[in-house]
């Protein structure tokens, strides 16, 4: 329990000052990753098609803003409300149907390019072959062709995009070809400078997609808040091209607002000719009806009292006529304001409004533009639209109460006119009966003149009204052609890929050191062991097995400071000290040490006995190139004595190795038997040092057998080797009082890595080794992985 305590007080920090020094160790892998970005954004400016913006300013009418005097004399001739909401008119500017009328009249879906090796050259205004849509233009698309001219022929090969096959025919420039279910024909017209050898490739694209993907690239924003001008702005690969789209734009946006502003006066022009050319026919017919009733009675006149009764009829149809169309126009109104769907602005065919309602059906319609601004941006259950929806319910129950209250008065007067009608109809009755036909002739005659003309005034106009529609908006900066291009910016994609590659260099050494699952460092040993280091070994590339203390190579250098940290750790330990070593898992380097740990600690005339008691598996006999079939477990069973298990080990001084013998099926039982500890007493008796070689207490509990004879454990932790799962799990088995001293060994150190504390101990050897460029190369390496 105080282990896991002290283990998680101990959980890694990242010490900034630790990963800045880590980071610049590396400073090889920084210079080369950034060299490497600086190419790739070479790469990327050299085949990233360049971006062009070009842009126009429009200036809007807004009635709510002002107009100019023009407008003011204009509209006062004008039957209709021509006014515009700028935020509907910028929506208006980017709308699928403007944009498909704009590419399918221009060609914009059609790109020209030279092929090339890694990338193709677009081609814009200086092609030598142009393709021609034979069939619907706007229901074609996606084709590419790849066109290449062969002996006055165009061979022509149809690319599919999405499938690996492809369709090849050959025809003359000028001849029709067909593709799936359209047509096509290309003119070849030389240029000077084009290349004849050259392959061409057209792309066909499909005017709807095409629209939808420049819509992305149509930008539209008001100048500033005050103003009704808008900066109408198109991104393009091409500079001659986004210059060309944004004009013919804007030229088809105004045609479509002088379209879409003439519709309702158009509309009432042709309802007007009809009904005039109808009254026309019926005023022809009622002038025949009257001359035939002349010849047939002869007669040329009537009475002064006939004339007088068709004078008041022919008034009183004329009065009664006018309460009619007035109702019907309060008709019109309440159908209007009760069908919200309507398109508006309200525009009465026949009959007027007055001032009072004409001011409610502007308020109602500007709450009807405010709503459809509104739901383009905010959800339905929006508190805003909510109150612009209630404010259009208010208006709407306001106009129908006044609806009401005008239909009443138009109604009395309805009646009361019909009433005189009626009177003056009684009058009629006394008259003679060819004055009376007469009459009544006469009258319909009079209904009729009036009508026609009141409707041809009407006309007359929506003829003024719909002449006096201009177009309200004037391009006041056409788009030009872009000099230079807007993306990609070559400051910002080499600041871009050197920022991306010093943090795909720093996000490298993070992981290498910060969350390597295997020990880098001896922090990460003190992080899980409260134990000294007793050494800290390079790794050996060669002379592993040079057993020669005069060399003074690093390894002995090592090993000597090895044996003086663990005489300071034997401080206590009467008689002959037993050494062990064992690690977490076996190729941690425990034969090598045990080895080179035993061969230092025959300084000064002193005998050393090497034990393999790896029963299960034996190295240190092979180390030192020896035979390990007698050994131990011939002395333990008893058919061989101390004498005959002892041998010398070549080329050291007082160095002696026991091998561990046959292999036997039951290591841990003879580990724990009394010829165990009586072969460790003897040998105590007869060395000054006896050094253990165990398996490792990781995988098995050999070690912990004979944990009462034994003074000090020295465990091997491996450099980038050793999990630290693993010496966590076996930190337990070390601290738990198994054993009397513990020391930690920190073997297989790289050389001139960041972690190499061990520079001190180079010096003997570069006295005797000049630096090679292969050593130069070496160190960089290091520095890099």
């Amino acid at each position: 329990m105080n282990q896991e305590k002290r283990t998680n007080d101990k959980n890694p920090i990242i010490d900034l000052n630790d990963l800045f020094q880590k980071m610049l160790f590396h400073w090889p892998l920084y210079l080369l990753v950034l060299l490497a970005m600086v190419a790739g954004g070479f790469l990327y400016m050299k085949y990233k098609k360049p971006m062009y913006m070009s842009s126009a300013k429009l200036y809007l009418k807004d009635e709510k803003k002002g107009g100019g005097e023009e407008m003011d004399a204009l509209k006062s001739l004008s039957l209709f409300n021509n006014g515009k909401n700028i935020e509907n008119e910028m929506e208006v500017l980017k709308s699928p149907i403007l944009v498909e009328k704009v590419i399918a009249a221009n060609g914009f879906n059609i790109r020209y390019y030279i092929k090339g090796t890694v990338k193709n050259e677009e081609i814009y205004n200086r092609t030598p072959l142009t393709i021609r849509v034979l069939s619907d233009s706007s229901k074609v698309g996606n084709y590419v062709f790849d066109v290449t001219r062969e002996n006055n022929l165009l061979k022509i090969k149809q690319v599919n995009t999405t499938a690996d096959t492809s369709r090849q025919l050959t025809v003359k420039p000028g001849e029709a070809f067909t593709v799936a279910k359209d047509r096509f024909v290309i003119n070849y017209a030389p240029l000077a400078t084009a290349d004849p050898a050259n392959t061409f490739q057209i792309r066909v694209d499909s005017v709807a997609e095409n629209a939808y993907d420049k819509i992305e690239d149509i930008g539209a924003a008001l100048v500033n808040r005050d103003a009704t001008v808008i900066l109408v702005s198109y991104s393009d690969p091409v500079p001659e091209r986004a210059a060309n789209f944004l004009n013919a734009l804007l030229d088809a946006y105004n045609g479509y607002t002088l379209d879409d502003k003439n519709r309702t006066a158009s509309k009432a022009i042709h309802f007007l000719g009809v009904r005039i050319d109808s009254l026309k026919d019926e005023l022809a017919l009622l002038e025949k009806q009257e001359e035939n009733f002349k010849i047939q009675r002869g007669i040329t006149d009537i009475d002064a009292s006939s004339k007088l009764a068709l004078e008041q009829v022919k008034e009183a149809d004329v009065k009664l006529n006018e309460a009619n169309m007035q109702l019907s126009v309060l008709d019109q109104v309440e159908k209007y304001v009760n069908n919200p769907s309507s398109s508006y602005p309200f525009a009465p065919v026949l009959g007027n409004i007055d001032q009072t309602l004409t001011s409610m059906i502007n308020r109602y319609e500007e709450a009807l533009k405010e709503k459809k601004r509104l739901s383009l941006s905010l959800k339905p259950t929006s508190e805003i639209l909510k109150n612009v929806e209630s404010q259009i319910a208010d208006t709407r129950k306001t106009i129908s109460d006044y609806i009401s209250g005008y239909r009443r008065n138009a109604g009395v007067v309805q009646k009361e006119t019909q009433r005189k009608v009626n009177q003056i109809q009684g009058k009629i009755a006394n008259i003679p009966t060819y004055a009376k036909e007469y009459i009544n002739i006469k009258r319909q005659q009079g209904v009729k003149e009036s009508l026609y003309l009141y409707l041809l005034k009407k006309k007359e106009e929506a003829s003024v009204a719909y002449a006096s529609n201009v177009v309200d908006n004037k391009v006041i900066a056409p788009a030009f052609v872009p000099e230079k291009p807007i993306a990609p910016k070559k400051a910002i994609v080499f600041i871009g890929f050197i920022a991306a590659g010093l943090v795909l260099a720093s996000a490298y050494i993070y992981f290498k050191y910060f969350l390597n699952p295997r020990v880098l460092n001896k922090k990460e040993i003190e992080q899980v062991f409260d134990l000294p280091i007793v050494a800290e070994i390079y790794q050996q590339d060669d002379k592993a097995h040079d057993m020669s203390l005069q060399n003074r190579s690093i390894l002995v250098e090592q090993a000597f400071n090895m044996r003086t940290n663990l005489k300071f750790l034997l401080t206590g330990v009467s008689g002959t000290p037993t050494i062990l070593l064992t690690s977490s898992v076996s190729g941690e380097g425990k034969t090598f040490l045990s080895a080179h740990l035993g061969n230092s600690l025959t300084v000064g005339d002193k005998k050393v006995v090497l034990v393999e008691l790896d029963l299960r598996n034996p190295k240190l006999s092979q180390f030192f190139g020896l035979d390990h079939n007698v050994g131990v477990t011939n002395y333990i069973i008893g058919n061989k004595n101390l004498e005959e298990i002892i041998k010398k080990v070549p080329g050291t001084e007082e160095l002696y190795l026991i091998s561990s013998g046959a292999i036997p099926p039951n290591p841990i039982e003879l580990i724990e038997g009394e010829r165990m500890a009586d072969l460790i007493s003897q040998l105590k008796a007869r060395f000054d040092y006896v050094i253990i070689d165990m398996s490792p207490i990781g995988i098995v509990s050999d070690a912990k057998s004979i944990s009462n004879l034994i003074d000090c454990v020295l465990f091997v932790i491996r450099y980038n080797f050793t999990l630290k799962s693993k010496i966590s799990a076996v930190s337990e088995n070390l601290v738990k009082g198994f054993f009397k001293k513990i020391g930690v060994i920190f073997n297989g150190i790289e050389q001139d890595t960041f972690h190499s504390y061990y520079d001190q101990y180079s010096y003997a050897e570069s006295k005797q080794h000049k630096t090679t460029w292969s050593a130069i190369i070496k160190k960089i390496k290091q520095r890099i992985v």
